[in-house]
């Protein structure tokens, strides 16, 4: 997946762009780009995240086969 596809994507996150939690803050959806663009994260952090997820989904493949 091309990290502007991954940016794209639809999250389920409060209205701070912040992960699903148990807060009573309510939840909504946006852009992965959105949520980030809340929190304030800079280039560097979302490309660790990007990073992170990009390996994730290929360890799941793996093991899908």
């Amino acid at each position: 997946m091309k990290k502007q596809e991954w940016l794209n994507e639809n999250v389920l996150v409060d209205e701070y762009g912040r992960p699903y939690n148990l807060s009573d803050v309510p939840m909504t959806v946006m852009t992965r780009n959105e949520a980030y663009k809340k929190r304030k994260l800079d280039k560097k952090v979302i490309d660790k995240l990007y990073r992170e997820d990009v390996e994730d989904l290929e360890i799941i493949k793996g093991r899908a086969i």
